[in-house]
């Protein structure tokens, strides 16, 4: 038998007294992927604003540099936090998945 089917197989066997706990387990698991979806919505309004700011802010002359370097950082960080969510998100879809 390859790992993969010892896996799945594995996975799809749940003794029948624990029927309830995985039920739970997988709402627990929907109920998860629910929560990093909003924060993934906000990360994503947050990293649009953001890049907007940036864009309006690079457009004036009378910005400071310093100003700027905080709005790409802002920017970036923004960016990285919806990556990191949506990657999150993959993962734990994957995981819905496999069960």
């Amino acid at each position: 038998m390859s790992d993969t089917a010892a896996t799945t197989s594995r996975a799809t066997f749940i003794p029948a007294e624990f029927h309830e706990f995985a039920d739970i387990a997988e709402c627990a698991l929907d109920e998860q992927l629910e929560v990093l979806q909003r924060r993934h919505a906000a990360a994503s309004r947050a990293a649009a604003r953001a890049r907007c700011e940036l864009q309006l802010l690079e457009q004036r002359d009378d910005i400071a540099p310093n100003v700027l370097a905080q709005a790409r950082r802002q920017h970036i960080a923004a960016e990285t936090r919806s990556q990191q969510l949506l990657r999150a998100i993959d993962a734990l879809e994957d995981r819905l998945d496999r069960q």
